[in-house]
């Protein structure tokens, strides 16, 4: 027998006995390729414009770009960026061009892996690739659903969530809010009356809708002048702030999250909100878990 196939021999039979000691610990592994979806995109033509119709379409973080010559990703935090840094309507950018490299994972990464590559990474999607061309993605929202889905665990909220939060007044123009958003690399507002009694809350979705309902409008200016600059963020803010209480169960707030199909609660305690549970957060707790 030659030296390679006394080699592949060992490793399959290592690999064999690996599998069977994780067997009697766990039913069964999740690795990426059990949770990855069909990828939503949109091709190397499309503007901007058409991918915020299709990520509000079909209610997703970013979006798939089949490029010319490779695929990128477009995200709604790369889209803020865009709206923040171009003065012209956004049905005359191409996605392609403002696109960028995903980050790919081996299709056989655990879970726990794959929650902590996604940190490290600063990324909601990982792509799984098959022949040089995407094939799977698999996002943060994806991993909540595993979490709710197979974990029944007595974690609280108190042990993943962001204390504190970043809030600005009704009368803060659309780009200062963004900016605000952009800059401290935070996917939501809390939006404060003279009071200090919080009065809605604003996502980056928010400056989407808006962004398409002012790239359609005859002769707006709202790009041409910086995007926003002109309008205060009472005008597009979300009025109805879902909260949870500070003894909530993990699992319930990744139940929430999956039913409303949004990307963070509030947590409040004493008729106050005092932070944040996001789908970050859920998917830094999967990561810190054990295979």
């Amino acid at each position: 027998m030659s030296k390679t196939n006394i080699l592949e021999n060992i490793t399959l039979s290592y690999f064999s006995h690996t599998l069977l000691k994780q067997k009697h610990s766990i039913p069964l592994i999740t690795t990426a390729e059990d949770l990855a979806k069909e990828p939503i995109s949109i091709n190397h033509n499309a503007t901007v414009y058409g991918a915020i119709e299709k990520i509000i379409e079909c209610n997703i973080s970013g979006i798939l770009v089949r490029g010319s010559k490779s695929d990128g990703i477009l995200s709604q935090k790369e889209i803020a960026g865009i709206l923040l840094s171009e003065q012209k309507n956004i049905k005359e950018i191409s996605a392609e061009e403002k696109m960028q490299e995903g980050v790919t994972v081996d299709r056989y990464a655990p879970i726990p892996n794959c929650a902590d590559m996604m940190l490290r990474q600063k990324t909601n999607t990982l792509l799984i690739m098959e022949d040089g061309r995407v094939s799977g993605v698999l996002t943060k929202h994806d991993l909540v659903r595993h979490y709710y889905e197979n974990y029944d665990e007595s974690a609280r909220i108190t042990n993943a969530m962001s204390v504190g939060s970043f809030f600005v007044m009704p009368q803060t123009t659309l780009y200062d809010a963004l900016n605000k958003m952009h800059t401290n690399q935070i996917s939501r507002l809390l939006i404060k009356d003279e009071g200090g009694n919080p009065v809605g809350i604003t996502t980056f979705k928010n400056f989407l809708n808006c962004a398409i309902y002012h790239s359609n409008r005859y002769e707006d200016n709202t790009f041409l002048s910086g995007f926003g600059k002109k309008i205060p963020i009472s005008q597009i803010m979300t009025k109805n702030i879902i909260t949870v209480s500070t003894n909530t169960a993990l699992t319930k707030v990744a139940k929430i999250l999956i039913e409303y199909r949004i990307h963070g609660v509030a947590v409040t305690s004493g008729q106050k909100i005092i932070g944040f549970v996001t789908e970050k957060d859920i998917v830094r707790h999967i990561a810190q878990m054990d295979i």
